[in-house]
């Protein structure tokens, strides 16, 4: 993956911190719709983005989701090194990451 620029670094620890604080101040329902519908997608996909469920998540859940996925990538999605523009008109097509499913194969690379 390319080195940040100060700027971007800047920028994406903004983004993280934004991500944590809508996750803290969602319910837990919300929490677990959004992490409900990333298992039902992750059923029939390879790969999941914000961009894929947005849509068919209530509005107060699909602005939990960036950081549902985040917290699932550290024990069941991995991150793939891919980023696609967001389809949300609020993000004017920043970047967004895709994930897929954390493999056995892994979490032995990890170990």
């Amino acid at each position: 993956m390319p080195r940040l620029t100060l700027a971007e670094q800047v920028a994406a620890e903004a983004r993280d911190k934004t991500l944590s604080q809508l996750v803290r101040q969602a319910s837990n329902w919300d929490r677990k719709v959004v992490a409900q519908a990333v298992l039902i997608w992750m059923r029939d996909h390879d790969t999941v983005s914000a961009n894929d469920l947005r849509d068919q998540l209530p509005d107060v859940a699909s602005g939990v989701l960036p950081g549902v996925l985040r917290g699932m990538s550290h024990n069941y999605l991995i991150h793939t090194g891919a980023y696609v523009p967001s389809t949300a008109p609020a993000t004017k097509g920043h970047r967004i990451a895709v994930y897929r499913r954390r493999t056995a194969a892994d979490q032995e690379v990890a170990a």
